[in-house]
This record gives structure tokens, C-alpha cells and sequence, in this order.
């Protein structure tokens, strides 16, 4: 009985260790599979599932942030998105190719993991990226306390309590999210577009790619367990 007792005490704490080694990294990770972000006092957004039109898609696209309507501070940074049926990784860094954040997240099995190095969110970037890519049928499901209007194929926008937060436009590989409330816009111009299936067979990028073709970029080095 002291026996079971001491090994049972062995392994809380070794538990505690490992807790503590995580949680000094800098990365969180969520295992459930309901992710909200706080868009505005008035709306909440649940990200998304990966819809079947991008599924097996890799995205390059630089970020133009502009703060205020007239000559307002600009911010640039690169993402690249990779996409499966299963799993969504999501880069971002400089346009000199610095890293600013990493998120990893396995649809499949509820586990969203990010590692940011600034004060940039990564779920938020991640949600107003949903609210120009993502079909409006899955956008209007993700919506808590905002409506969804499409006005026409190129033009959306997201109200609460009838006031325009959101106003979204498209026009060929450039879109425009300006946050109306907020007083930012962010203009996404999509550089790269390809198939991460081309890419898995024939191995053009020369990293190493997982089960699902996509590079495995967080590692149980770095990550931190989010309360």
C-alpha cells in the first residue's frame, strides 16, 4: 500500500513538472474544439471548420493593417495558410521573414495550439481572415449576437443591433476588411495560391511534411498549456 502510495505521489509530481515546463513557453494550447473570439463588444465569432472549397489548399498572402481612415499608422506582415481536411497551420511573419506567431490547429481532435512572439492575436487574425475567405454560409454560422448580410458577391457586411461593424470587399486576389467601429482596415492581397497535394508529390518545398503534407512547425519544445 505504501508502495502504490509513494509512486501515485511520483507521479503527480512528474505531472507538475511537465505543467510547469509548459506553461513557461511561449504557446497555449485549447483542447476543446470551440474557439471564440471577441470581435467586438457585440459580436463573438466561433472559428470555423475548414469548408471543402479551400481543403488541401496552401495560401501566401501579405497583410496591410491601417489604423484610422486618414494617414493612420500601417502595419505589414506575410501569412501562410495550409489547409486539410483535418488540420489548420497558419504563419505569419515580417516582410523581411521574421516570425511573429505560429498556429496549429487539429480540427479533428479539438487541439488548437499558437505560439506568438508580439502582441499580435493570432485567433483574431485567424477569425477576420474566416470573415473574407470562408463561404458566407459558414461565416453566418460562426456568428454570436451579428448578422451576416451578403449584398453582392464581392461585398459583404456584419451588423449588431443594426449598426455596420464590418464592411468586406473582394475584387480578383485583393480584399478589404475594414472594421467601420474600431476605425482599422486591413487589405489582404493574396500572393500564392496552390495545391498541397501537387506539393506532397512532388516534394517542390524541401521540407519535411507530415502524414497530412503540411511541415510541422510547433514542437512539444515550446508549448504552454492556456487556462
Amino acid at each position: 500500500m505504501q508502495v502504490s502510495k509513494n509512486l501515485f505521489a511520483k507521479v503527480n509530481q512528474y505531472i507538475l513538472l511537465v505543467c510547469v515546463a509548459l506553461m513557461v513557453s511561449g504557446c497555449a494550447v485549447r483542447m476543446d474544439n470551440v474557439h471564440r473570439v471577441s470581435l467586438d463588444d457585440d459580436i463573438t465569432y466561433i472559428l470555423q471548420p475548414i469548408p471543402e472549397t479551400l481543403t488541401n489548399t496552401g495560401i501566401q498572402a501579405l497583410f496591410n493593417i491601417k489604423q484610422g481612415s486618414q494617414q493612420g499608422k500601417e502595419n505589414q506582415f506575410m501569412i501562410q495558410v495550409e489547409m486539410t481536411t483535418s488540420r489548420l497551420l497558419v504563419s505569419a511573419y515580417t516582410v523581411e521573414g521574421f516570425s511573429l506567431f505560429t498556429l496549429d490547429w487539429h480540427t479533428d481532435v479539438g487541439t488548437l495550439v499558437y505560439d506568438k512572439k508580439i502582441a499580435i492575436d493570432p485567433l483574431r487574425v485567424l477569425a477576420e481572415l474566416q470573415l473574407v475567405l470562408w463561404p458566407s454560409s459558414d461565416v453566418a454560422q460562426g456568428l454570436e449576437q451579428g448578422q451576416l448580410k451578403v449584398l453582392s458577391v464581392t461585398y459583404r457586411e456584419i451588423s449588431s443591433n443594426n449598426d455596420v461593424i464590418y464592411q468586406i470587399k473582394q475584387q480578383d486576389n485583393i480584399s478589404q476588411l475594414t472594421n467601420v467601429k474600431a476605425d482599422y482596415s486591413i487589405v489582404i492581397e493574396e500572393l500564392d495560391r496552390w495545391s498541397l497535394l501537387d506539393e506532397k508529390l512532388d516534394g517542390k518545398s524541401g521540407e519535411k511534411l507530415d502524414e497530412n503534407g503540411l511541415v510541422n512547425e510547433l514542437t512539444s519544445d515550446n508549448m504552454e498549456i492556456a487556462p
